[in-house]
């Protein structure tokens, strides 16, 4: 019986120096720069973006008064924008593209890819700014004329 005793012993003593040595819980791991761009972009439980302007082709866009885009994240990446066709449906899904956290897509509109710039989510609002070659499908609409429309936006 003591035989046992010291042999439970050994073991629950070598089980304790396993379980030092493997480290504790470090608490939380740092989000991957995915994650890290959603949280900047989208929150979670969504961010609404507002303009602080809008050119197209270096000049002041017109058609775009009051717009703004509120990105989600979590299981389904969604948005909403208001004043924002024919650049940005009125909602649906978005997506980085391609896995490319610089670049946003809405409605899985490849060809009309914007790219994020100037992210800082240390001031306050927060800002970002869109950029995109727009391609118009529709071709002749008075706000959304195919060019290159810059978006500088500022979270609410």
């Amino acid at each position: 019986m003591i035989r046992i005793k010291n042999y439970l012993l050994a073991f629950s003593a070598v089980a304790i120096m396993f379980t030092l040595a493997c480290g504790g819980d470090d608490g939380p791991s740092e989000p991957t720069p995915e994650e890290q761009r959603l949280i900047d972009l989208a929150g979670d439980t969504g961010v609404t973006w507002t303009a602080v302007s809008i050119t197209q082709d270096g000049a002041p866009a017109n058609g775009f008064d009051n717009f703004s885009l509120t990105l989600r994240s979590g299981s389904s990446m969604t948005y909403t924008a208001n004043n924002s066709t024919p650049l940005i449906a009125a909602s649906g899904p978005w997506a980085f593209n391609n896995g490319n956290i610089n670049q946003l897509i809405f409605n899985g509109d490849s060809d009309n890819v914007f790219n994020v710039s100037n992210l800082n989510t240390t001031s306050t609002p927060a800002t970002v700014t869109l950029t995109v070659n727009f391609t118009n499908p529709n071709s002749g609409a008075p706000a959304g004329a195919s060019g290159t429309y810059v978006l500088n936006l500022q979270a609410n």
